[in-house]
């Protein structure tokens, strides 16, 4: 079955929706990710800011999950939040998305673990097989 475009290729109404879907510079693009620290901090999550990045060490993706969560930002369009978590990138337009995407990693950090014991906001032993009675 076709896809039906609601509005033409090219047209002013088109043109004007992607573009207000993605941050429209740089600029805006790190406005958002000052945004996502702002979030982070007031879940209690230490982020460390640098140009471009955001790093949150102590944030997993899982229990392997050595290197914690980065979100990053471009120069060139398209200017997104990238969250790259366990070798995944995932694009977002918003602070508020992009949180929304840590929102489940941020909530098992709080609790402890039952495959390695670890203590909540702790990270896992990296060979933790997580509780399959939790699933």
């Amino acid at each position: 079955m076709p896809l039906a475009l609601t509005h033409p290729a090219s047209s002013a109404m088109q043109t004007t929706a992607a573009a207000s879907a993605w941050p429209a510079t740089a600029a805006a693009a790190d406005a958002e990710l000052t945004r996502l620290a702002e979030l982070l901090a007031e879940a209690g999550v230490a982020a460390v800011p640098a140009a471009g990045v955001l790093a949150a060490p102590g944030l997993a993706a899982g229990p392997a999950d050595t290197a914690g969560i980065r979100v990053r930002t471009t120069s060139n369009p398209p200017h997104a939040l990238y969250v790259i978590a366990a070798g995944r990138i995932t694009p977002h337009t918003t602070a508020d998305s992009a949180f929304a995407h840590l929102r489940p990693l941020i909530e098992a950090a709080a609790r402890p673990c039952d495959g390695c014991g670890a203590e909540a906001c702790e990270p896992c032993n990296p060979f933790c097989l997580p509780d399959p009675s939790n699933d």
